[in-house]
């Protein structure tokens, strides 16, 4: 039933934003909303126009730190989006990291992931870039405090006394990824990748400028 009810919402929520797009689009054509005063219209020469840019809707999805880019660079290839539908956006990582410190070696560090299994967690990352904390466990990345705190107090209930959580900004690039007007079946396929990325949200709005694309 949870699931149902996150695909109903999402489903509205990518309605209500195409429909407000089709406004704009409708504004933009018929002029509706422009107030007209004769007495100041002019002639505009061709050199001085400036064709509107369209409008278009995208589902947000973020964000995302460390492995989480790559794995979710992998769950979304899995969809096979038409050709540039799909921008990925990197911004400077500001937020709350989740995770186990790092062990003291490759060997403790399986072993940590073999009992995270073993409490039911699956959804973790092991970390092997030295900037971060080489043999660490990422167990996620969030934009709150509040959230950060709530998936430590879940983690802390199902056995795992290790883990932490810590603010950090600017060590590692985050991504959000934006799928251009997407229709239901992707919406639903969305959701449910979703779930495996703990912290991250999905809502729907404008898409980005192509300029601010990165990756």
């Amino acid at each position: 039933m949870r699931a149902l009810f996150l695909l109903l919402v999402l489903a509205n929520v990518a309605f209500y934003a195409y429909a407000f797009v089709a406004r704009d689009r409708g504004a933009a054509r018929s002029g509706t909303g422009l107030q007209i005063n004769a007495d100041r219209m002019r002639i505009i020469k061709p050199a001085e126009s400036k064709a509107r840019p369209e409008v278009s809707a995208c589902l947000e999805w973020g964000v995302m730190a460390g492995a989480d880019v790559a794995r979710a660079d992998a769950a979304l290839a899995s969809l096979e989006l038409p050709a540039g539908s799909l921008q990925r956006v990197a911004v400077d990582a500001t937020g709350y990291w989740v995770h186990i410190p790092p062990l003291k070696s490759k060997a403790e560090m399986d072993k940590k992931l073999g009992e995270l299994t073993t409490f039911g967690i699956a959804d973790f990352s092991p970390v092997q870039d030295p900037n971060l904390g080489r043999y660490a466990i990422s167990l996620g990345i969030f934009s709150t405090e509040d959230a950060a705190q709530g998936r430590l107090a879940t983690l802390k209930e199902k056995g795992v006394r290790s883990a932490v959580m810590e603010p950090r900004a600017g060590i590692v690039k985050q991504a959000r990824f934006f799928v251009r007007e997407p229709g239901a079946d992707v919406v639903a396929k969305l959701a449910e990748i979703q779930q495996g990325f703990p912290g991250s949200l999905i809502k729907a709005g404008r898409c980005p400028a192509t300029d601010d694309t990165k990756g």
